[in-house]
């Protein structure tokens, strides 16, 4: 019985190395990305609509001051290249909060008093820091969202 068992066996090993991806030259894949964005990432508004800048390397220390980075708006450098935030000053203080796959944003400012550019660029700004998943932002009882970042093209 086991010269049988041994003789199945040695069949379907035949068999199933018969099965199988036939060999190919080698497939590249292309070159790197070039355009990795390193450090910090915001979104201020270039031609009516958020457009991603990237900024140093220094950490936040707290997560919620990256809505006052976008409060505080543009650089010199990034208003000498056309960019503007839509983002009033004085919306801190903010909270962030994580509930889920989703981030809470609680700011000082009425959240139905911001303008739809403000909004998406907080919204791309959290997701762009805190993942993936929808932002709702909150003031006094009012709220806007679940949102998430428009198609940016």
């Amino acid at each position: 019985m086991n010269r049988r068992l041994l003789a199945v066996g040695a069949l379907l090993a035949t068999l199933l190395a018969g099965c199988g991806v036939r060999p190919s030259g080698v497939i590249t894949g292309g070159p790197a990305p070039a355009n990795t964005i390193s450090g910090l990432r915001l979104y201020l508004i270039a031609d009516g609509r958020p457009a991603l800048v990237a900024r140093g390397l220094k950490p936040l220390q707290q997560p919620s001051e990256i809505v006052d980075l976008l409060a505080a708006g543009p650089n010199a450098a990034e208003r000498a290249a056309g960019f503007t935030s839509e983002v009033p000053a004085g919306i801190a203080p903010v909270k962030l909060t994580s509930e889920g796959t989703g981030t809470t944003v609680a700011l000082a400012a009425d959240v139905d008093g911001l303008s739809v550019l403000a909004v998406n660029q907080i919204v791309c700004t959290v997701q762009a820091m805190a993942g993936s998943g929808p932002v709702t932002l909150v003031s006094s009882g009012t709220r806007r969202g679940p949102l998430t970042c428009p198609p940016l093209s």
